[in-house]
Protein backbone atom coordinates (compact mmCIF):
# COMPACT_ATOMS: atom_id res chain seq x y z
CA UNK A 1 0.00 0.00 0.00
CA UNK A 2 1.15 2.94 -0.77
CA UNK A 3 1.88 5.95 2.10
CA UNK A 4 -1.00 8.29 1.12
CA UNK A 5 -0.45 10.61 3.85
CA UNK A 6 3.29 11.37 3.36
CA UNK A 7 3.22 12.59 -0.27
CA UNK A 8 0.91 15.11 -2.32
CA UNK A 9 -2.54 13.54 -3.38
CA UNK A 10 -6.12 14.68 -4.13
CA UNK A 11 -8.23 14.99 -0.92
CA UNK A 12 -12.43 15.12 -0.48
CA UNK A 13 -12.29 16.30 3.05
CA UNK A 14 -14.99 15.51 5.82
CA UNK A 15 -17.29 18.73 4.78
CA UNK A 16 -17.89 17.81 0.88
CA UNK A 17 -20.28 15.64 -0.23
CA UNK A 18 -19.89 14.48 -3.91
CA UNK A 19 -22.64 13.18 -5.87
CA UNK A 20 -21.32 11.63 -9.24
CA UNK A 21 -18.42 9.45 -10.58
CA UNK A 22 -14.65 10.29 -9.65
CA UNK A 23 -11.51 9.57 -12.25
CA UNK A 24 -8.07 10.97 -11.00
CA UNK A 25 -4.83 10.13 -12.37
CA UNK A 26 -3.20 10.50 -9.04
CA UNK A 27 -3.79 8.78 -5.38
CA UNK A 28 -7.03 9.95 -3.70
CA UNK A 29 -8.00 10.24 0.15
CA UNK A 30 -11.72 10.64 1.15
CA UNK A 31 -12.83 11.26 4.34
CA UNK A 32 -16.36 13.03 3.31
CA UNK A 33 -18.91 11.35 1.17
CA UNK A 34 -19.08 10.03 -2.36
CA UNK A 35 -21.91 8.84 -4.52
CA UNK A 36 -20.52 7.42 -7.18
CA UNK A 37 -18.04 5.31 -8.90
CA UNK A 38 -14.08 6.06 -8.01
CA UNK A 39 -11.26 5.42 -10.95
CA UNK A 40 -7.79 6.02 -9.33
CA UNK A 41 -4.11 5.04 -8.68
CA UNK A 42 -4.20 4.43 -5.32
CA UNK A 43 -7.35 5.35 -2.80
CA UNK A 44 -7.49 5.31 0.87
CA UNK A 45 -11.17 5.84 2.46
CA UNK A 46 -10.36 7.50 5.72
CA UNK A 47 -11.97 6.77 9.13
CA UNK A 48 -14.89 9.81 8.21
CA UNK A 49 -14.85 8.64 4.97
CA UNK A 50 -17.84 6.93 3.44
CA UNK A 51 -18.12 5.66 -0.17
CA UNK A 52 -21.34 3.92 -2.30
CA UNK A 53 -20.09 3.17 -5.88
CA UNK A 54 -17.68 0.56 -7.48
CA UNK A 55 -13.84 1.44 -6.71
CA UNK A 56 -11.12 0.59 -9.47
CA UNK A 57 -7.72 0.73 -8.21
CA UNK A 58 -4.38 -0.43 -7.57
CA UNK A 59 -4.19 -0.19 -3.90
CA UNK A 60 -7.27 0.28 -1.47
CA UNK A 61 -7.32 0.70 2.11
CA UNK A 62 -10.23 1.09 4.05
CA UNK A 63 -10.82 2.86 7.52
CA UNK A 64 -14.09 4.08 6.78
CA UNK A 65 -17.20 2.92 5.00
CA UNK A 66 -17.57 1.29 1.17
CA UNK A 67 -20.58 0.20 -0.41
CA UNK A 68 -19.81 -1.45 -4.06
CA UNK A 69 -17.97 -3.90 -6.03
CA UNK A 70 -14.01 -3.26 -5.88
CA UNK A 71 -11.63 -3.99 -8.66
CA UNK A 72 -7.85 -3.77 -7.16
CA UNK A 73 -4.44 -5.19 -7.02
CA UNK A 74 -4.72 -4.64 -3.06
CA UNK A 75 -6.97 -4.17 -0.80
CA UNK A 76 -6.51 -3.69 3.47
CA UNK A 77 -9.54 -3.50 5.63
CA UNK A 78 -8.68 -1.91 8.94
CA UNK A 79 -9.92 -2.58 12.31
CA UNK A 80 -13.28 -1.04 12.81
CA UNK A 81 -13.84 -0.24 8.90
CA UNK A 82 -17.20 -1.61 7.11
CA UNK A 83 -16.74 -2.70 3.69
CA UNK A 84 -20.21 -4.34 1.57
CA UNK A 85 -19.58 -5.79 -1.79
CA UNK A 86 -17.60 -8.16 -3.87
CA UNK A 87 -14.13 -7.68 -4.44
CA UNK A 88 -11.76 -9.02 -7.28
CA UNK A 89 -8.45 -8.80 -5.84
CA UNK A 90 -4.66 -10.08 -5.84
CA UNK A 91 -3.79 -9.54 -2.86
CA UNK A 92 -6.40 -9.25 0.40
CA UNK A 93 -5.84 -8.59 4.18
CA UNK A 94 -8.61 -7.73 6.83
CA UNK A 95 -8.01 -6.67 10.24
CA UNK A 96 -9.70 -8.07 13.24
CA UNK A 97 -12.36 -6.14 14.03
CA UNK A 98 -13.21 -5.15 10.23
CA UNK A 99 -16.85 -5.60 9.02
CA UNK A 100 -16.87 -7.34 5.45
CA UNK A 101 -19.88 -8.49 3.89
CA UNK A 102 -19.42 -10.35 0.46
CA UNK A 103 -17.44 -12.32 -1.70
CA UNK A 104 -13.56 -12.44 -2.81
CA UNK A 105 -12.34 -13.12 -6.15
CA UNK A 106 -8.54 -13.64 -6.50
CA UNK A 107 -7.13 -12.40 -9.27
CA UNK A 108 -4.48 -12.34 -11.30
CA UNK A 109 -2.46 -10.26 -13.54
CA UNK A 110 -1.19 -11.16 -17.20
CA UNK A 111 2.45 -11.10 -17.54
CA UNK A 112 1.87 -8.71 -20.62
CA UNK A 113 -0.12 -6.38 -19.19
CA UNK A 114 0.03 -2.65 -18.79
CA UNK A 115 -1.00 -1.91 -15.29
CA UNK A 116 -3.46 0.81 -15.37
CA UNK A 117 -5.99 1.40 -12.49
CA UNK A 118 -6.28 -2.03 -11.05
CA UNK A 119 -7.32 -3.75 -14.21
CA UNK A 120 -6.30 -7.78 -13.94
CA UNK A 121 -7.85 -10.38 -15.20
CA UNK A 122 -9.89 -13.67 -13.32
CA UNK A 123 -7.52 -16.33 -12.63
CA UNK A 124 -8.35 -19.81 -14.18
Amino acid sequence: MRDLENKNCSVIGEDLIVQGNIICSSDLMIEGQVEGDISCISLLVGKNGNVTGDITTDDLLVEGFVHGSIQSDNVELKDGCTLEGDISVQTFAMDHGAIFTGSVLPVKKKPNDQHLNGAVEAAE
